[in-house]
């Protein structure tokens, strides 16, 4: 499949999708855990946190790295979806979730304070399966096809103004 994109969109795609994966993915635990499996502390909060800390600048520090370390520099798509993976892991898996167990265990928002190992694994497991999937849109043909039909922009026909 040959690429028609913009020297532009080739380096923002990478940060656009990881960052509309990594608000879904922060969604879906602010969901689990902190509405269902841990409910106390404030929900503005919790929010806060997870969808525009986490989500929003976590997703566009990975996608900036992907962008910077893997596109234009490994050509094999498996190549770069192990990188993709490795940055996703590193940065997300390890760093970030640390960080967010350490804080946890002040806040008392995600349950990190009551069972870190879940905490810790589910945010590793996330962000392999988070950066397999980067990866996969970004690298593999049959992802760059999928990635295309969800981002087309159908324009409306044109309509025929015959006296009003």
């Amino acid at each position: 499949m040959k690429d028609y994109l913009t020297l532009r969109d080739k380096y923002l795609r990478p940060i656009c999708l990881s960052i509309v994966l990594c608000v879904f993915a922060e969604a879906v635990l602010l969901v689990l855990f902190g509405i269902i499996l841990f409910p106390d502390g404030n929900l503005l909060f919790k929010s806060l946190w997870a969808l525009l800390f986490c989500g929003l600048g976590m997703g566009a520090t990975s996608g900036s790295l992907v962008s910077l370390l893997v596109i234009d520099r490994l050509s094999n798509a498996n190549s770069a979806i192990i990188a993709t993976v490795f940055i996703y892991v590193s940065l997300l898996g390890v760093a970030c979730n640390l960080l967010c167990l350490n804080l946890d265990e002040s806040f008392h928002y995600f349950g990190a304070h009551s069972n870190p190992k879940l905490f810790f694994f589910n945010g590793l497991i996330q962000s392999i399966i988070g950066g397999y999937l980067l990866g996969w849109f970004l690298f593999t043909a049959s992802g760059k096809k999928l990635l295309l039909q969800l981002t087309k922009i159908e324009k409306p026909p044109p309509e025929n103004h015959k006296g009003s």
